[in-house]
């Protein structure tokens, strides 16, 4: 095998495709990229068996192999090399790097036990990049991080004609967004459950291409959906099993709502944070007459009070929170003001972007004693 190939190009393929390669490959082989070089197609893949990386690298092929190359050692030397033309060849699986005088060598392996890795056939959905990033990365917030439930690290698709709706939670928080679709041709009510990690994968990708658009088609029957963005794809296995039923605890009502700066209370909560570390993370908001009060207090630390101002509807009343919930959801808003809504101090509390009706995030009070 022999391809050249800009050095530049080399590093920033190689930044995406390592993205699949886990830091802990249940198989030794997974620790590499494989190089597949046939006929006029340059080719990097990566995989960790949960989500796979496949993309095509601009490069003038000389003659036809493949390869797979340890990634960690291959990205810090290729990111190292000076610009202009790489070549690489390879002879029994031996990997050889020139560039400008610079001669290495990288022992590789074969690439027969390398797993097979699911192509995009035809698009069934389009979406547009700016939206689904948007959407994505606020919902996501609140997908579980450990694995105890599997479906709970998901996020549920809902896809109705034009649009779909996504949904996160993790017992104690749920995120709700809705998402028009650019084209699709899938069954007018389909029901699956994506990573939230490939999800974010793809939104950083996104960001880091500048493409306008991108497709996604769906295998149901080997739990696959594939993404396609220009000359890159992502595979991800689908997650089965039953996703909650969210809309039993989404509030359809309140007797309590407050109107208030994004930015203040952002402020207000960050500050009350470090006084709770030592507290369970609780911070506490008040709705009051005149405004919104932010607390947070521990014996061994003091106590940290902020008080915004606010429009008030309905009861005063105080409900308890985990920081990092209001921190994360604050971290995603853009609008200049947000809506807190709730029945009561211990029922779950409903936060709008003045802005979107469409985006909703519930966060779970936690139950204090007085």
């Amino acid at each position: 095998m022999k391809i050249i190939v800009q050095s530049g190009e080399l590093k920033k393929y190689l930044g995406i495709v390592n993205r699949g390669v886990s830091s802990r490959p249940q198989l030794p082989i997974l620790s590499g990229v494989l190089l597949k070089v046939f006929e006029d197609e340059v080719s990097l893949v990566a995989t960790d068996l949960e989500v796979s990386f496949w993309l095509k690298i601009p490069a003038k092929v000389e003659e036809e192999g493949e390869v797979v190359i340890p990634a960690k050692l291959f990205s810090e030397l290729i990111s190292g090399l000076p610009s202009g033309n790489v070549i690489l060849s390879v002879a029994k699986h031996v990997v050889k790097i020139e560039v400008d005088g610079i001669v290495s060598e990288i022992v590789g392996q074969g690439a027969e036990d390398f797993p097979s890795i699911p192509r995009a056939n035809k698009a069934q959905v389009i979406l547009r990049s700016g939206d689904f990033r948007q959407k994505v990365d606020r919902v996501c917030v609140s997908a579980a991080r450990d694995d105890t439930r599997p479906v709970l690290t998901g996020v549920l698709w809902e896809i109705n004609e034009d649009k779909v709706s996504l949904v996160a939670t993790d017992g104690y928080r749920l995120s709700v967004d809705k998402l028009k679709l650019s084209k699709t041709n899938l069954d007018k009510e389909t029901k699956l459950i994506l990573p939230a990690r490939s999800l974010q994968e793809i939104s950083k990708m996104l960001g880091e291409t500048g493409a306008d658009d991108f497709s996604l088609e769906f295998d149901k029957s080997n739990q696959q959906v594939i993404f396609k963005v220009g000359e890159i794809e992502v595979a991800s296995r689908l997650i089965a099993g039953e996703f909650p039923p969210y809309q039993q605890i989404m509030p359809n009502t309140y007797s309590s709502k407050a109107l208030f700066g994004r930015a203040e209370i952002l402020e207000g909560v960050k500050r009350a944070s470090l006084f709770a570390r030592d507290n369970a993370n609780i911070v506490k908001l008040s709705m009051e007459k005149d405004g919104v009060v932010v607390k947070a207090e521990s014996t061994q630390v003091g106590t940290s009070v902020t008080k915004l101002p606010a429009t008030i509807e309905g009861e005063e009343l105080t409900v308890a929170f985990n920081a990092r919930y209001l921190l994360d959801y604050l971290a995603t808003c853009t609008s200049e003001n947000v809506i807190w809504e709730t029945e009561g101090e211990l029922k779950p509390s409903v936060f709008r972007d003045e802005n979107e009706e469409t985006w909703v995030q519930v966060i779970m009070p936690v139950r204090i004693q007085d």
